[in-house]
């Protein structure tokens, strides 16, 4: 069957929209995006925040994006360099972790505050300020376009040093899935470079011996 052309709005990127793109083509471009949200072109996953449905989708009025891909399209919203996967979402969508969580985290240059989802029972969009030009990224493919996210040699790192701010046994289990996937030589070079370097490596050493003495 030939998916149902639907007309196009500008988005940025992530497929994103809110009604400030819009100003400068439609005197109430939150009735705009409401309208489409009713038929189905777009799909509202926080408070002013839209994303393009996909063309292809079997059912528009039903359709939503998993939840990091939604989180990335909101944290895009929020400022103008792209926004980083880090932490339990980077692992997750570095597929390290088999369960969803219900917070999505990114790295953004600038403190700001967490946003809920609206689109899902629960979700939340938490943000956390980092030197995001000093990470060591790279990008995943998700439905919305692509997610930069930190490789992981950084996201080990980084699950280590905050381990206990996050899910504990989720780290863990993220960093035992990972470790066969990093590179050890990459993230001493990058313990040696970042704040807390030293203290996530130490951390690792005890977490997983057998492979970072590899």
């Amino acid at each position: 069957m030939t998916p149902r052309q639907r007309p196009r709005i500008a988005t940025r990127p992530l497929r994103a929209v809110t009604p400030a793109d819009l100003t400068d083509a439609y005197t109430n471009p939150r009735a705009v995006l409401a309208q489409k949200a009713r038929r189905g072109e777009v799909h509202k996953v926080a408070h002013g925040v839209y994303v393009a449905v996909p063309d292809d989708a079997y059912d528009p009025h039903r359709w939503r994006p998993a939840l990091e891909a939604a989180a990335a399209a909101v944290a895009t919203t929020a400022y103008a360099q792209r926004p980083v996967a880090v932490g339990l979402t980077a692992a997750r969508l570095l597929r390290a972790l088999p369960r969803a969580h219900a917070r999505a985290t990114y790295a953004v240059p600038a403190r700001h505050a967490d946003v809920r989802l609206v689109d899902r029972p629960h979700g939340v969009v938490g943000f956390v300020r980092r030197d995001v030009g000093a990470l060591a990224t790279t990008t995943v493919r998700t439905e919305l376009g692509d997610v930069l996210v930190t490789t992981p040699e950084q996201t080990v790192l980084d699950l280590a040093l905050n381990r206990a701010k996050a899910d504990p046994g989720a780290a863990l289990e993220a960093i035992t899935n990972l470790a066969p996937r990093v590179d050890w030589a990459v993230v001493e070079d990058l313990a040696r470079a970042q704040r807390g370097g030293p203290t996530a490596l130490a951390r690792l050493r005890r977490l997983v011996p057998d492979a970072t003495a590899a």
